[in-house]
């Protein structure tokens, strides 16, 4: 039954293209047992796609639900950049221990949990955190609520057919329970204070009468709360209610409020044959918020596809001999003008992601908008990464990652990027005078290259997560494009979060990456006198969640490091906002100086 494809190579006219597809059978191990699931990985998926955690009823397999259910033809039917990755889970000896307590470390929430982190891993595809979804019906509905309740940071949504019956006394328990699980990063000590029942959920709670299970005991109101919803709901179709939420969000512009919703529905029957009838809306309302990694517990927003919702252009073009992606955003105000040339900005994803992933991700297009300028978000190409560390394993599937140790068996990234911006510039209204470069952690690297190798093209850039981790400096600065490099100024602005130690360390000093990185960029902007003797000495200014250092020459900030409270390896749109306001939008090069005006906007 399992058919497990491995394509060889990559093929420079489909280089999106999965290594692995088919039916695979993975483990757990839970409680010193080993348990078993199903991943459906559908030919064509691409990276970073989301996952949906599937749990039938007592006595169903993950064999009959991958047969039967109908996930895997539905995640076949999608267009390329629309499929998902389905995971079939399945009860111990039949049954799912619905009356489990609250944290049974070897229970059956316990063994969904398990499941998630084990999904998540990249040996055979990529789920972006952003987009792990629950759904279950029956017992299967019970226990994927019973799941969520204990682990909720991770999830971006859940619908349970069938399955209300949970617990009065394990709801309890999980909405007192301190989260330590803050999505990205751990609060064993409980800085934030935050309890299970206060991160929410985007649910579906669809009451079945014909079984058991389905009879709500106050899940629902569970997650109206924690949703922070209204008490009254409206028809958003017919039978189902939704309670909105219609104050703003804790972190605007980070989260929206708009994804923050809980729908009510009643319909016997429906759980029959693993909710078959309803997994086409069950796909809808799960698929329709993502939780992006940024801030404690991450942050819900709505989902928005690129070119139908943003109306960006997508472009798939050949450059090289290689077919390559990306994505430009341009402004209504660019659009009604174009006599008037507009700033650049290019921004980068991190590895295993892509342009759409980051402009979801970053918002840079709302910046835009605002601002007016042209954003473009280019994809990498698949590859294996010889760097381990908690984020990147050499065993993993190829995933995007940009070709910034210049391999030779990969497309040349600097004659891509170079290819790239002289079409920009033919294109659109590009002022060649305000181009700038940011990107995330591998984007962050493929930054500095940009900016060690190319000065003269970029007024500014801003690495985040951005120093040079894993020891790429060693690999980058001996490139002879970087070698050869123009004797040009760029001012550049580095951000890290506190909670990824693992990756960056947070406090620079003379035999870190961080202070090696800063140090780096003093002398290439000829600043080696401000280098600090002590770093130590030097204290921040801090700005809410954001400490920032910095470093002038005659006024101008032409070195800054800005690390941010309770933020793990990720990026945020506040941070897009900051960067434009605070920076891009004060620069300009002229030849070989990037001129600075402390009156643009």
């Amino acid at each position: 039954m399992y058919q497990h494809v491995t394509r060889e190579r990559i093929d420079p006219r489909q280089p999106y293209l999965p290594q692995h597809f088919g039916l695979v059978e993975q483990f757990v191990s839970v409680g010193g047992r080993k348990r078993r699931f199903l991943l459906y990985i559908p030919d064509g998926v691409r990276e970073s796609c989301p996952g949906v955690l599937v749990l039938g009823g007592d006595g169903r397999t993950a064999d009959d639900l991958a047969r039967e259910s109908g996930w895997c033809a539905l995640a076949d039917a999608q267009p390329e950049r629309e499929k998902f990755v389905a995971v079939f889970l399945e009860p111990l000896d039949g049954k799912w221990q619905i009356d489990e307590p609250y944290g049974e470390p070897e229970g059956d929430a316990a063994y969904v949990n398990a499941v998630y982190l084990a999904a998540g891993q990249r040996y055979l595809c990529c789920i972006h955190e952003s987009k792990f979804y629950l759904t279950g019906s029956r017992e299967g509905g019970v226990m994927a609520q019973m799941a969520a309740m204990s682990n909720a940071a991770v999830y971006a949504g859940l619908v349970a057919v069938g399955g209300s019956a949970v617990s009065p006394s394990y709801m309890e328990a999980a909405a007192h329970d301190p989260c330590t699980n803050m999505n990205g990063f751990a609060d064993p000590a409980h800085r934030k204070n935050i309890r299970m029942g206060e991160i929410p959920v985007p649910a579906w709670i669809v009451d079945d009468p014909a079984v058991g299970t389905g009879t709500d005991t106050g899940t629902a109101a569970y997650w109206r709360r924690a949703c922070g919803t209204e008490d009254t709901a409206r028809e958003v179709r017919p039978g189902v209610r939704e309670y909105r939420r219609t104050e703003e969000a804790p972190y605007a512009p980070d989260q929206e409020k708009e994804a923050f919703r809980v729908w009510v529905s009643r319909e016997e029957g429906a759980s029959e044959n693993d909710a078959r009838a309803m997994l086409g809306e069950i796909r809808k309302f799960l698929f329709s918020q993502r939780r992006w990694m940024s801030g404690p517990v991450g942050d819900l927003r709505v989902t928005r596809d690129p070119e139908r919702d943003l109306g960006m252009e997508y472009h798939y073009e050949e450059i090289d001999g290689w077919m390559r992606e990306w994505y430009v955003y341009v402004p209504e105000n660019v659009k009604k003008h174009p006599e008037i040339k507009a700033p650049l900005v290019m921004a980068l994803h991190g590895y295993t992601c892509s342009g759409e992933i980051y402009a979801g991700n970053t918002e840079w297009y709302k910046v835009a908008e605002e601002n007016g300028f042209i954003v473009v978000h280019p994809t990498a190409l698949y590859a294996t990464i010889e760097m381990e560390n908690q984020a990147i394993d050499p065993n993993n599937t190829p995933l995007p990652a940009w070709n910034i140790f210049a391999e030779a068996d990969r497309p040349d990234e600097l004659h891509f990027f170079d290819t790239l911006l002289d079409r920009m510039l033919e294109a659109y209204p590009v002022d060649p005078a305000r181009v700038y470069a940011t990107g995330h952690s591998w984007g962050s690297l493929m930054t500095h290259l940009l900016a060690l190798a190319r000065p003269e093209r970029f007024a500014a850039v801003a690495p985040c997560s951005g120093v040079f981790f894993g020891g790429a400096e060693k690999r980058i600065l001996p490139l002879p494009a970087v070698q050869g490099r123009a004797d040009v100024e760029v001012p550049v602005w580095m951000f890290c979060g506190e909670e990824e130690p693992w990756l960056i360390e947070a406090r620079p000093a003379a035999d870190n990456a961080t202070g090696f990185t800063i140090s780096m960029w003093l002398r290439y902007n000829h600043m080696a006198e401000q280098i600090p003797n002590d770093w130590n000495a030097y204290t921040p200014k801090t700005d809410g969640r954001w400490n920032e250092r910095e470093w002038l020459r005659d006024g101008v900030p032409m070195v800054r490091f800005t690390t941010v409270e309770y933020m793990p390896h990720a990026t945020m749109p506040q941070m897009s906002y900051r960067i434009w306001e605070g920076f891009f939008s004060k620069f300009s090069r002229k030849g070989k100086e990037s001129r600075f005006s402390a009156a643009v906007s």
